[in-house]
């Protein structure tokens, strides 16, 4: 492996840390709403994967959600520990790892340099609302298991809806708006340093 290599693989690893903290800051900065807070974690999973990629974006949410379940309180509102993997909102936890990937993935196949700026944005945002699409594919689903398994608390699938899906989609969507704003700016700024 060339020196170049390896600078940029520590570097891959020194950014997969800092968005874990990004996205651990996101999480502490909520809006306590039962049964699931207001977050902006989604944000910085959606930016882990487009700044990082497929790999290493992955990679910052296992080491945020390692260290939360390790116990660090870095979860929403400032919880931690393995208990947290019985929360209603333990598979939206979960589902970053793959959001992370998808956006690293779809995004890897836009080429700033062949779009105007206009399409390059509607094809970034694309890109986050596949993303936040499978956010809510693996948080839902888990979401009801663990309401009505663990908590011991039935509830119909309206229901499920207005508790989980409902009340989050605008802020998930402005939220995906705003980073597809910001990659369009900074992923086609690393690009073109070479550094993406």
């Amino acid at each position: 492996m060339t020196q170049k290599k390896e600078t940029l693989r520590l570097r891959n690893f020194l950014l997969a840390a800092f968005f874990a903290g990004l996205t651990a800051v996101g999480g502490i900065l909520s809006i306590p709403v039962p049964p699931m807070p207001f977050t902006m974690q989604s944000f910085f999973v959606l930016m882990s994967g487009l700044f990082l990629g497929p790999k290493f974006g992955p990679l910052s949410q296992v080491i945020y959600i390692m260290m939360g379940l390790a116990g660090a309180p870095i979860l929403a509102g400032g919880a931690g520990g393995i208990h947290h993997i019985f929360a209603p909102s333990f598979g939206f936890l979960i589902a970053y790892i793959p959001v992370s990937w998808v956006a690293g993935m779809l995004g890897s196949f836009i080429k700033p340099d062949q779009d105007g700026p206009a399409a390059l944005y509607v094809k970034y945002l694309l890109v986050c609302l596949a993303a936040t699409v499978v956010l809510y594919a693996i948080g839902l689903p888990a979401f009801y298991f663990n309401m009505y398994y663990v908590m011991g608390t039935p509830l119909s699938l309206t229901r499920v809806f207005q508790l989980s899906l409902i009340p989050f989609i605008i802020p998930d969507f402005i939220k995906a708006a705003v980073a597809a704003g910001l990659a369009c700016k900074t992923v086609t700024a690393l690009r073109g340093a070479g550094l993406r």
